[in-house]
């Protein structure tokens, strides 16, 4: 008989591995959930502190600052133009600085796919790239809980695992972290709470009159003074002005999973 939230050892045998088929990095613009969408073309154009820079129908994969850097560096390695540019950021008006929190690439597929495989495959790829075929993971807060319904992108990979996947919310997250020895779940996990993270501390700046955000501005008049003003990377002005301590440490912090870490093992050991 299985017990309340037990999951029997048959569900779990198949795991999810990558195929490489390349299909989901072939078209990376609009690639995102449509309650995302739908919040996006609502509340990020100027309502907020944090701006959408490029039209909808331009957006493809975000990447945070600091792997938008390491995709310029390992452009070069392959001779390739990533075409990355910024597509979300703050103008402060203490300072008069352009903060960029998020880059895009602009492409309709990634300019490091090469004959249908990755060309920087076992290289520290970006979040976007290492948490597929998720869209987001099961603990981000985004009011009702996260299904195996909505949970996942396009992906012919998960075709024989969705249907051993447990409908139950506890059930499904139990089953996920040991369905993914490929630490997608584990990436999807960590890239959720980092969105949460920037989001805390833009408020955090706020609150400490470290930063003061143009809100509510016409948007074309928004456009035009951040282009205008000095650019800086989020993780970049964080150092700068003293919220953190070191930019590299926390890099290694969100490199190494350990929020998603210690977000799963919490969860299981408590369910």
């Amino acid at each position: 008989m299985k017990m309340k939230g037990e999951i029997r050892m048959s569900q779990i045998e198949k795991t999810f591995q990558c195929n490489q088929c390349g299909k989901c990095c072939s078209h990376i613009r609009g690639m995102m959930p449509r309650e995302d969408s739908e919040f996006i073309e609502e509340m990020a154009y100027g309502k907020l502190p944090l701006v959408q820079l490029i039209p909808m129908e331009k957006m493809s994969f975000p990447l945070w600052d600091w792997e938008a850097s390491r995709f310029r560096k390992w452009q070069d390695e392959v001779k390739t133009d990533s075409r990355i540019f910024p597509s979300r950021g703050i103008l402060d008006l203490n300072s008069n600085q352009a903060i960029i929190v998020t880059y895009f690439m602009d492409s309709d597929a990634c300019p490091f796919l090469r004959d249908k495989k990755c060309a920087i495959y076992y290289t520290k790829r970006a979040y976007i790239c290492r948490l597929f075929p998720f869209n987001r993971g099961p603990f981000l807060d985004v009011g009702d809980k996260p299904t195996k319904n909505n949970m996942f992108g396009t992906c012919d990979g998960m075709n024989e695992l969705m249907p051993s996947i447990p409908e139950n919310y506890e059930d499904v997250v139990k089953f996920l972290s040991k369905a993914f020895p490929d630490g997608s779940f584990e990436n999807a996990v960590q890239f959720d709470y980092i969105t949460e993270w920037i989001n805390r501390t833009i408020i955090n700046l706020m609150k400490e009159k470290k930063l003061r955000p143009a809100i509510n501005y016409p948007y074309n008049l928004f456009l035009k003074r951040f282009n205008n003003a000095e650019k800086i990377d989020f993780t970049d002005f964080l150092e700068q002005s003293g919220y953190i301590d070191s930019k590299e440490e926390l890099i290694k912090w969100f490199d190494d999973n350990l929020d998603a870490k210690q977000k799963i093992e919490e969860f299981l050991q408590t369910h």
